[in-house]
């Protein structure tokens, strides 16, 4: 039996478009961040069927239509996707390659359609561009620092899937039985089911990519402060409680140091509370400049921060709080070109017999430290 290519590309341009619209409402419940890279490859998947219909009414509608315009809706909704993936990964969008890529197959599309008519050299262009784009893709995935997710392993093996397929039908010595875009082959038919299952799997890959940012994501929110950066009270509590248990079981010293930042009302009012949390900001980085690898600094809450230094006793942290005093103090603070002064004052617990719990160890800060 035939593998019908006109019939093939109206179904998954139908389902595609089914795909892209079901993306679309699920964009909404994702943060900002992710929405662009979403957004995007709902882009993609929208573009995609207008080129599989344009392909599909070859000899109903003009070849500019049908070839030139169809092809380069094509190439343009793979751009997306991979714009999408470079997205999603934080990377600079880097229009000029792709943009090159589609400038590329449209003038190759209007020469070997016009100009020197081939249709060979016009699958072979349009072939070997997708598969450049899907390597690009691929790249994107795996140029970072952290390990690739299974997700990512998903919609990297399904781009490397369509680059071999790709190359194959571009590299492939002609066909006599391809007269045209839509006549059935086998290569044919595994280049189209591959372009019918590709929207599915990969969007579902892209998702669920997503949805494991996500859960990264809140999960980081669970532990760090948004503003600052640092831990936040709930994990300070928990990583303070496991210091102190190991301090106490190793016979190890163990100090704690509170932070307030003086006059810091004062800095809301007077600039407003953008202002302050640029100091809340400068604060942190000016503190951790004076701290070990190992110290743990955190946010109480406003303006009060605390650090738990394993391994330090009254005397070492004393020497410490000195130095972040003086750190605060000599640092240049401005805010609308008008010098702010930092100050600190500053409380510290050490653990000892009379002292063994969080409760005992957090004193509160005394200015005269």
């Amino acid at each position: 039996m035939n593998f019908d290519i006109p019939t093939a590309m109206q179904l998954t341009a139908t389902l595609t478009v089914l795909v892209g619209i079901a993306l679309a409402f699920a964009m909404t419940g994702y943060p900002r961040a992710l929405q662009h890279a979403i957004r995007l490859w709902v882009r993609g998947l929208l573009l995609q069927p207008v080129s599989f219909v344009l392909f599909s009414l070859r000899g109903v509608i003009p070849d500019w239509l049908s070839i030139v315009f169809g092809n380069a809706v094509l190439v343009v909704s793979f751009a997306h996707f991979m714009l999408a993936l470079r997205t999603y990964r934080g990377h600079p969008a880097r229009h000029r390659p792709l943009i090159f890529l589609i400038a590329a197959a449209v003038v190759g599309e209007i020469l070997l359609t016009y100009a020197w008519p081939n249709l060979h050299a016009r699958i072979t262009l349009v072939s070997a561009i997708l598969a450049l784009m899907a390597m690009i893709g691929i790249h994107a995935l795996y140029r970072h620092h952290e390990a690739a997710t299974r997700p990512e392993h998903l919609v990297a093996i399904m781009l490397g899937l369509g680059v071999v397929i790709l190359m194959a039908r571009a590299l492939r010595v002609p066909d006599a039985n391809v007269v045209e875009l839509t006549s059935s082959t086998p290569l044919q038919g595994i280049v189209f089911t591959y372009a019918s299952l590709l929207p599915v799997i990969a969007t579902s890959g892209f998702l669920l990519m997503c949805g494991e940012r996500l859960n990264k994501d809140l999960a980081r929110l669970a532990m760090f402060d948004p503003l600052t950066g640092v831990y936040n009270r709930r994990t300070m509590t928990e990583l303070a409680n496991r210091a102190i248990a190991a301090s106490k079981r190793h016979g190890r010293a163990l100090s704690l140091l509170i932070l307030d930042i003086d006059h810091f009302k004062r800095i809301n009012d007077q600039f407003g509370h953008e202002a302050g949390d640029l100091a809340l900001g400068r604060v942190v980085e000016l503190v951790n400049e004076e701290l070990r690898v190992s110290d743990i600094l955190a946010r109480l809450g406003g303006e009060e921060f605390v650090v738990i230094l394993a391994d330090t006793d009254e005397k070492s942290a004393l020497a410490l709080a000195a130095r972040v005093r003086r750190r605060l103090s000599d640092a240049e603070f401005r805010i609308s070109r008008w010098p702010v002064a930092l100050r600190a004052s500053l409380g510290l617990g050490t653990l000892g017999p009379q002292v063994s719990q969080l409760a005992t160890l957090m004193p509160p800060a005394d200015p005269a430290r």
